[in-house]
């Protein structure tokens, strides 16, 4: 607020960090951070114990070592706490004050009409852009002449959101205070760490607690396989931001449906700034279907994308429906050798009907082949690596990649078999011959080539060329992907 801006009027940055004067403000812009790290509430006394100018200077300190600290998580606590410690100043506020302070912050326009609040559309839908869930989507609120009208009550959260955001975004901070807040930054990294680590857990201890009991017809939870949508809102929690509900429902309901209990659930939610106990478990037991008729069942992709929660689909994304199909896609690598040199196969041969007798003949010819591999396999060019009945390691871009599914019918039985599948060139970087793999099956592998072939990079693979049988009894020879090195 200006206000508050003329305290600062002949205060220089190295008085501020180093003459004694200023040492009380000093102090009470630590703890602010100290606070916001362990508790999420600011915990300063104000006056007559501590002086407003010492207050509002160590406000000016806090931000500027958030600014060097560089820990987003951090910032992200101490925003919220700010604008915790804002909201509660709001509430004693008369209607006409808040609306001085909400025009003079700059960031969004209000006026007042009776005893309600006027903002522009657009204002309203920046501030309340993560503030998803309820009434607070705009079709909810009603527009009439480009104006939304809010309640007091209303107005001050959403002010308690306009400033959240608005802290969150920090500039880079001079090198003087870097230098003379390195030991203090240190600390507060470590604290934010121990907060993550004591008072909410991570992301490994939350899910690998039940890692000793079967998943469903999954295998053990591995969080490597579980598609982005989940993985990206996982980030986002772990880094302190607030998830709409529409994110939670999916990331407990995915969690519940791979056997993850409430408990563990649990854990992971409190990561979030507003986490609140009582209210979380009520959620997530209800979900989980402890204190319900039985679990809710994770959203489609459909779903998961006009709700805003999928961050946009990779090529396996584009082949299934499901969050939970891509999951059991990605335990391609579990199965035995030969189901998945099985699949491989028919995925090539782009078989429409199951052959018995062609894809034995074909599985002959592997002999004993499993997809593992020495650590000293040997570099070689690609066109040498073709004439090499070994496994070689080579540098390779990738000329062609293509995702799209196959099912092969089983004749005589209503099953059949659904194979996602990638098919790839390769070629060295400069030349024009491209050589034909096996399709690719294992997307842990599929999506890192993918990657590479998005931005136009060379990647490391091991191959191995075999021979492989088509109907017409022709015989050709192409790689088999084994693995991706870094």
């Amino acid at each position: 607020m200006p206000s508050a801006s003329k305290i600062l009027d002949g205060v220089t940055l190295s008085s501020l960090l180093d003459d004694h004067y200023y040492a009380e403000a000093r102090a009470l812009g630590l703890r602010r951070l100290e606070t916001s790290a362990s508790s999420g509430f600011i915990d300063i006394e104000g006056p007559p114990i501590n002086d407003e100018s010492d207050i509002i200077l160590g406000y000016v300190i806090s931000r500027l070592v958030l600014s060097a600290a560089e820990n987003q998580a951090l910032v992200n606590y101490a925003a919220l706490s700010e604008a915790r410690r804002a909201e509660g100043f709001l509430n004693f506020e008369e209607n006409e004050g808040l609306v001085e302070i909400a025009n003079l912050i700059g960031i969004i326009t209000v006026e007042l009409h009776g005893s309600d609040f006027d903002i522009n559309v657009m204002d309203y839908v920046r501030a309340a852009s993560k503030l998803r869930e309820g009434n607070w989507k705009l079709s909810n609120r009603g527009v009439s002449k480009g104006i939304v009208t809010l309640d007091r009550t209303t107005f001050i959260r959403l002010m308690r959101e306009v400033i959240r955001q608005h802290l969150e975004d920090i500039p880079e901070a001079p090198k003087e205070i870097k230098k003379q807040f390195e030991g203090k930054i240190g600390d507060l990294k470590s604290q934010i760490s121990k907060t993550f680590t004591e008072r909410i857990g991570g992301l490994e201890n939350a899910v690998s607690e039940r890692e000793a009991e079967a998943i469903k017809e999954l295998g053990h939870f591995n969080i490597l396989k579980a598609p982005p949508c989940f993985n990206l809102n996982l980030l986002d929690l772990q880094s302190g931001v607030n998830l709409p509900h529409p994110a939670r429902f999916f990331i407990t309901s995915f969690l519940s449906a791979l056997n993850q209990d409430s408990e563990a659930v649990m854990r992971l939610f409190a990561t979030a700034p507003d986490f609140k106990e009582s209210f979380t478990r009520y959620q997530v037991e209800h979900i989980t279907g402890k204190t319900s008729s039985e679990p809710y069942v994770p959203p489609s992709c459909d779903t998961l994308a006009s709700t805003g929660v999928c961050p946009g689909p990779n090529s396996l994304c584009r082949l299934i429906r499901h969050p939970l199909s891509y999951y059991r896609t990605m335990t391609e690598s579990e199965k035995e050798n030969s189901v998945r040199l099985e699949r491989i196969l028919l995925a090539t041969l782009d078989i429409e009907e199951y052959n018995e007798k062609f894809i034995k003949q074909n599985m002959d010819n592997f002999g004993d082949f499993d997809f593992s591999y020495t650590d000293n396999v040997e570099s070689r060019k690609l066109s040498a690596a073709y004439k090499n009945d070994d496994s070689s390691k080579v540098k390779v871009v990738i000329s062609d990649f293509i995702g799209r599914s196959k099912v092969v019918e089983i004749p005589g039985d209503e099953r059949h078999i659904w194979i996602p599948k990638a098919t790839l060139n390769i070629a060295e970087m400069d030349s024009n011959t491209n050589y034909e793999c096996f399709s690719l099956t294992d997307w842990r592998v599929a999506l890192s080539i993918e990657e590479a072939q998005n931005k136009s990079t060379q990647i490391s693979l091991i191959v191995k060329p075999f021979e492989i049988n088509s109907y017409e009894n022709q015989t050709k020879k192409m790689f088999m992907v084994l693995d991706v090195v870094d």
